[in-house]
């Protein structure tokens, strides 16, 4: 009987197999990490304040070696890692403004773990408006100041006086911005609407104030915030003179009423039956140096439009001078100001062919027509665009041209090389973002200029918020900043040491100066 062969001889090669499999499949590699993951999240995407918080969140490092906040890929600054959400406060000093001031902001972090990954961010978009100072609301339902404002006093001692409709009651109100809680308030006899007005203070230290709604009423009040004068004159415009008397008057009737108990001092009836004065007046009446009023006027003509001067006393609204100024294209009212001395009268006229364009000339009115031979002192270049207002500011030694969305400032001193022409940098205007339009002109301390824009109206539509400030603090220098309060308002006025306060939305802010402004750029 044959010998069976031994047993290992057949278990040897089947515990080979799993060696040979090995041998033929190799183990996969080492996994390689994912890259951390970081975000950053603006607290405010829209601040005005002294500084802009922020938070950045990171993932996936054992161990941050480094955090990094960078704007449009340039280093702000590098961040201590504390935890996840890290807070970080940026102070105005750490950020650049070689883009302008309240320019966007595209910031991003990057983080480095210590085994070397890293990773940036998406960027997040924010806008910061440096200020010195910013004045919370009282509470959720009551702005730190009213929506349009005056200001009485400045720094720590201003007072803000605007007005307010509360149902069918409308109230005066005077802030103190040591004790914003405790409002002085007046019941207002009219209405208080977008269109309410409230003047400077004339004398501007220790004299008064007149508060009118077009076509309502208008009342004068004394520096302790006490109604002095009332009128039941219908108010289609008020311009206030160097004393505090203000005029009154429609296109036919001009009034000087004294705020102190509301007398008339004088009237002029327009039209009167002498038929000494043939014309409507154009625009607020001017108090001269001399003690002589200047009154501008215009009278339509089937072909053409009439501008003239009259000029009468102060003292009493007698001895009425009229002069011929310049002749237009028919049905044009003119924007129209006069310069210091009262005695130059600046118009804007409008053509609208080919293009749209407006000029400007300064009419030396009281030697003749303002003719080229005569006495037209200068005529601007064009200016594209439709005219909306002229501002002599600076002393008058500059002109503001307002356009619907472009604005141009002007050489006004009589003798200049360039006087009459645009002084704007790069001969450019300063326009409106958008579709926004001009709303409000300030002229601040020296050369400095804010234009207030918005959203347009319609006729009989009442005029929206300002949402946006676009400053100047020097015409050839060009724009000094502009911020837009996105799906919000603003406006702003100064104190009287000509500094700029301005509400944005609900709180109170106090700008830098713009010479602060200029050295940020």
């Amino acid at each position: 009987m044959p010998t069976p062969p031994p047993r290992r001889a057949f278990v040897r090669p089947a515990l080979l197999l799993p060696f040979l499999a090995l041998a033929c499949n190799p183990p996969p590699p080492p996994t390689t990490p994912e890259p951390p993951q970081v975000s950053v999240v603006v607290d405010q995407p829209s601040t005005v304040g002294k500084s802009l918080k922020l938070f950045i969140t990171t993932t996936g490092c054992d161990e941050v070696q480094r955090l990094e906040l960078l704007d449009n890929n340039e280093l702000i600054k590098q961040v201590t890692y504390g935890a996840t959400p890290t807070a970080v406060e940026l102070a105005t000093s750490d950020l650049r403004y070689t883009r302008g001031i309240a320019t966007n902001l595209s910031l991003t972090a990057r983080v480095t773990c210590a085994d070397g990954r890293n990773n940036v961010s998406q960027a997040q978009s924010a806008t910061f408006f440096p200020v010195e100072e910013v004045v919370e609301p009282i509470n959720s339902t009551t702005p730190a100041v009213p929506d349009y404002f005056v200001v009485d006093g400045s720094g720590a001692n201003a007072s803000f006086i605007g007005c307010t409709k509360e149902g069918s009651r409308s109230f005066l109100y005077k802030v103190a911005k040591s004790n914003p809680a405790n409002r002085q308030s007046i019941e207002m006899d009219f209405p208080c609407e977008p269109t309410t007005i409230i003047t400077d203070r004339k004398p501007a230290t220790t004299g008064w104030r007149w508060v009118w709604t077009k076509g309502k009423g208008a009342f004068a009040i004394d520096s302790s915030f006490k109604i002095t004068a009332r009128t039941a004159l219908s108010v289609k415009n008020l311009s206030v003179a160097p004393d505090g008397k203000a005029f009154i008057y429609d296109v036919i009737n001009l009034t000087l009423l004294n705020p102190a108990g509301g007398g008339t001092t004088w009237a002029l009836e327009i039209g009167d039956p002498e038929g000494i004065i043939t014309s409507l007046v154009l625009a607020d009446p001017f108090v001269r140096p001399d003690g002589r009023v200047a009154i501008p006027f215009y009278d339509d003509g089937i072909d053409e439009t009439h501008i003239r001067v009259g000029t009468v006393r102060y003292s009493d609204g007698l001895d009425l001078k009229m002069y011929d100024v310049d002749t237009i294209a028919p049905i044009q009212q003119p924007p129209v100001a006069f310069d210091p001395t009262g005695k130059v009268l600046y118009l804007a006229t409008q053509t609208r062919t080919p293009t749209i364009f407006a000029t400007v000339r300064a009419c030396g009115f009281e030697g003749g027509k303002c003719i080229p031979s005569g006495n037209r002192l200068w005529i601007s270049s064009d200016l594209p665009g439709y005219m909306a207002g002229l501002v002599p500011y600076n002393n008058g030694t500059r002109l503001a041209a307002i356009g619907s969305q472009r604005f141009w400032f002007l050489e006004a001193r009589d003798g200049q090389p360039n006087e009459g022409q645009a002084v704007n940098k790069d001969q450019q205007p300063l326009i409106a973002n958008g579709s926004l339009v001009a709303r409000f002109a300030q002229p601040g301390a020296g050369d400095t200029f804010y234009m207030f824009t918005s959203a347009g109206w319609g006729v009989d539509d009442p005029p929206p918020y300002p949402v946006e400030i676009v400053a100047t603090d020097a015409a050839e220098r060009g724009e000094l900043f502009r911020y837009r309060v996105p799906g919000g308002s603003l406006y702003g006025a100064l104190d009287d040491s000509e500094a700029l306060w301005l509400r944005v939305g609900p709180r109170l802010v106090k700008p830098l100066t713009p010479a602060q402004y200029r050295a940020m750029r």
